[in-house]
Order: C-alpha cells, then sequence, then structure tokens
C-alpha cells in the first residue's frame, strides 16, 4: 500500500505562487518528485493562511520518499526554494494515497493528538461521503490526520487540533 506524503509550507513575506519565477519553480517540483514517486504531486492552499501551501502526494514507502528527500534533484531545489520558502512541517501517513481523490477541488484536513485513532475512527463513522483516516507514520508519533470532503465536519464530537480548509492550486 502506498503511504501519503502531507507536507506544509509557508512563503516568506510578500513572495507568493503568483509569482512567474517561483510558480516555474513548484511546476519543475511537481514534474522531478512525481516522475520519482509514481504518483501525482496536489497543490493546495489554505484560504485562512494564504501564505500557506500544502503538498500531498503518495510514495512506495517512506524510505523512498526519504531516497529523494536525499537525492541530487530535491537537493537543488530545496537550494533554490530556501529564499522564497519555509517547510513548516512534513508527515508520512498510513494513507492509501491511491484513495485520496485525485480530482477534489477542495477538501478539508483534520489533524488530532496522539492516541485517539480508534476515537477518531468512531466519531467519524458515517458522517463524510468520504474520509481517509490514518496515522502519522513517525516512530513515536501517533497523531491522526483525516482528509474528508470541504465542509463536512460539523457535528462531529471530537474536536481536531487542527482544522484546516484546502483549495486546489493547478500549475
Amino acid at each position: 500500500m502506498p503511504i501519503t506524503e502531507f507536507a506544509s509550507l509557508q512563503f516568506r513575506a510578500s513572495r507568493s505562487l503568483t509569482e512567474p519565477d517561483i510558480l516555474a519553480l513548484f511546476q519543475k517540483l511537481s514534474v522531478w518528485q512525481s516522475e520519482c514517486s509514481g504518483y501525482p504531486l496536489l497543490f493546495f492552499t489554505n484560504p485562512r493562511a494564504p501564505s500557506e501551501i500544502h503538498l500531498i502526494t503518495g510514495w512506495e514507502s517512506v524510505e523512498a520518499h526519504e531516497a529523494w528527500i536525499a537525492g541530487e534533484r530535491n537537493q537543488e531545489l530545496l537550494r533554490v526554494f530556501l529564499p522564497f520558502i519555509n517547510i513548516l512541517g512534513m508527515v508520512h501517513l498510513d494513507i492509501d494515497f491511491d484513495r485520496i481523490p485525485k480530482d477534489a477541488e477542495s477538501m478539508t484536513c483534520l489533524k488530532f493528538g496522539e492516541g485517539v485513532e480508534g476515537e477518531v475512527a468512531r466519531a467519524t463513522a458515517g458522517h463524510f461521503r468520504w474520509a481517509e483516516i490514518g496515522q502519522n507514520l513517525q516512530d513515536g508519533c501517533h497523531e491522526v490526520y483525516i482528509f474528508t470532503q470541504q465542509g463536512s465536519t460539523a457535528g462531529l464530537d471530537i474536536d481536531p487540533t487542527v482544522h484546516m480548509e484546502l483549495q486546489r492550486v493547478h500549475l
């Protein structure tokens, strides 16, 4: 089963995806990373935090992604991106990336604290038209993430620590 990478980036002051040079870098990232992983790289923004951009993609394993991270192409991209972005975070999730709708124009990302996967699964059962639930695969970290259709969280019996409404960006 492929895993899902969820990465959050933030543009440095006065920088944005509307700049042709930055857009070209994200397009290059999309092509190079997709060639390496074999999965499309999806981009989303958070209208409540317009300086953020979120990346969602699949990998065959954490080790495959770590090999990309250490590789020459990714290191080159990191050097070039450094003046424009900060990396806010990145997690590997035990969510089968093939189950994430690639045509979703928007989605909600919910993050819950550690050790609540069973509680989250019970609270969300039958609540969503589609939802993918998974844990952070980092050793010793058991945060739970849900990706679901946008605007479907009203009436949940459990409160997330993070709630993001994401809008798709097509490069």
